[in-house]
């Protein structure tokens, strides 16, 4: 019998949050995304408050699984310093098992530093550190033993999640992918290597720029290309997961978010942790997994508003399941 229910692959991250009236948000038609962090150059800057946790896709989900009743491992890199003490100990606290934890003796953990704006949006400044050298080589895969896995990114390294798919398949075990861009990038190749995970997760922009179709011809695009289940979140608008079965959409009311840091990890893993608990049902895993999202956003940090148990109706969410 399998040691866990679920182990999870990914980062570990060190996030600090900065908060104060002088760090402002100003419409700038120059930059990406419309907006820009204005803060005088060379100018000393007063904080009003300032927030230390503990983040990255493979803690988040770790967190979560557990929360919700299931026996969990993480597997992470960071570094031979405080900030990785920090993590281990926040895994400890969640009742998450920190065997797998690698430490790095060259490289410091990696940190995430937040500007956040009152509507919840965010600047994130990120240092990769030892997580930017994170390779399927140093993962123990022979004492790896769970009936799930959940990959979230591994900084571009699709060997990574190759091997993890192949270590699942190998011992019987199901496994999920939530990729981050630097996988999806590598369009042709993702391509091959994600089409073998159980479950693929994505949110709209992804799936479009991935797939590279829009509309009804997205879905049919996943349909002709998936083999598992194909899920793709689109914020408050809800999510759809496109199964042999046909497709399902939860629709949700919006709530106010704080911030929104850590939505698709909570979101990923509470549709997982559904799975888990009860198989085949995709309903029940959109309902967990919108709540869990929708739940996360209202606090600030990564792990605070994670649910610890679920409400599978609710006034506010109605689910669309397949003629």
């Amino acid at each position: 019998m399998p040691h866990f229910d679920i182990i999870t692959i990914g980062s570990a991250t060190q996030d600090v949050y900065l908060f104060g009236k002088a760090l402002r948000v100003k419409r700038d038609a120059t930059s990406p995304t419309g907006s820009t962090l204005a803060v005088p150059f060379g100018a000393k800057i007063e904080l009003d408050r300032m927030l230390v946790e503990v983040g990255g896709g493979g803690t988040n989900t770790a967190v979560t699984f557990s929360r919700l009743g299931l026996r969990t491992a993480c597997v992470v890199k960071v570094g031979n310093d405080a900030a990785g003490d920090h993590v281990i100990r926040i895994l400890r606290e969640h009742k998450v098992s920190s065997r797998f934890v690698i430490r790095d003796h060259d490289d410091p953990t990696a940190m995430s530093t937040f500007f956040l704006a009152p509507n919840g949006e965010r600047t994130v400044f990120v240092f990769r550190g030892a997580s930017a050298d994170f390779h399927e080589r140093m993962v123990p895969w022979a004492d790896l033993a769970a009936r799930w896995y959940y990959v979230s990114s591994v900084g571009g390294e699709l060997n990574f999640i190759r091997r993890a798919i192949a270590h699942a398949k190998k011992t019987h075990a199901h496994i999920a992918v939530n990729p981050g861009k630097r996988e999806l990038q590598q369009r042709s190749a993702a391509m091959r290597v994600l089409r073998d995970a159980d479950v693929l997760l994505v949110n709209q922009e992804e799936a479009q720029l991935f797939f590279q179709k829009k509309g009804h011809a997205l879905v049919k695009a996943i349909s002709a290309w998936r083999k598992g289940i194909v899920v793709v979140t689109n914020a408050e608008k809800g999510s759809w997961a496109v199964t042999e079965r046909g497709m399902w959409q939860v629709r949700i009311k919006p709530v106010k978010a704080v911030d929104t840091t850590g939505a698709g990890d909570a979101f990923g893993s509470g549709f997982v942790a559904g799975l888990a608990k009860r198989p085949g049902d995709i309903a029940y895993a959109l309902r967990l997994g919108s709540i869990n999202g929708a739940s996360v956003v209202t606090q600030l940090g990564a792990k605070h508003g994670l649910i610890t148990h679920h409400i599978p109706h609710g006034p506010w969410m109605r689910v669309v399941e397949p003629k």
